[in-house]
């Protein structure tokens, strides 16, 4: 994810009460709410210069030939088919457009267990300042319609649930995020994610 694994750690059990379990040798964590599965945390595999960035990823069931559409359809991909400890695989790219998105073979049947609840994603948007051209791309990869929304810079943007918009704002703006818009969240360290609100989980 970036550049301060061990700081991001620290943040986001603040602000979501995530606990983090290690997986294989390359820094890599699940993250974990109530037990279950919610995403993944690490250093990225494109090393440094990838920055600091919420990563989505598309489920591919052929690794290799979904790298070799999405280059056919104008992708730079960065990282290659590079294993994820006994999890799977992932490879790392550049849309035409310039937003970075991964693609994930999963070595499972579950990836993410637990969505659309407080703590746990509830969906992603691409920011892009062509949606229509993104939206093709993406449809020509993957089969998949995604949510676009126009903006200068292009990047996908996950959300995950939450209570109360407002207290959890404040919240993470207490532990060192920014809020550039309300909804939407900066890390300290630069990652973008929105939040969305839900009813109480139970």
């Amino acid at each position: 994810m970036g550049v301060d694994p061990t700081g991001a750690k620290d943040f986001y059990a603040a602000v979501f009460g995530w606990e983090f379990r290690r997986e294989g040798g390359r820094g890599y964590h699940l993250i974990l709410l109530g037990g279950e599965i919610v995403g993944g945390l690490g250093p990225s595999p494109a090393g440094p210069r990838f920055g600091s960035a919420w990563s989505v990823y598309l489920a591919a069931k052929d690794l290799d030939a979904a790298g070799r559409r999405a280059e056919q359809h104008g992708a730079r991909l960065l990282v290659r088919a590079v294993p994820a400890g006994g999890n799977g695989r992932l490879s790392l790219a550049v849309d035409p457009v310039g937003a970075p998105f991964g693609l994930w073979q999963g070595a499972h049947d579950e990836g993410v267990v637990l969505v659309d609840e407080p703590g746990a994603l509830t969906g992603a948007a691409l920011q892009t300042p062509r949606p229509e051209e993104s939206a093709a791309f993406y449809h020509g990869v993957s089969g998949t319609h995604p949510a676009t929304e126009r903006a200068d810079a292009p990047r996908w943007v996950p959300s995950f649930g939450v209570t109360d918009v407002g207290a959890f704002e404040d919240l993470a703006r207490a532990a060192g995020a920014r809020s550039p818009a309300p909804g939407l969240l900066a890390d300290p360290w630069g990652a973008a994610f929105a939040v969305t609100e839900l009813p109480a989980a139970g």
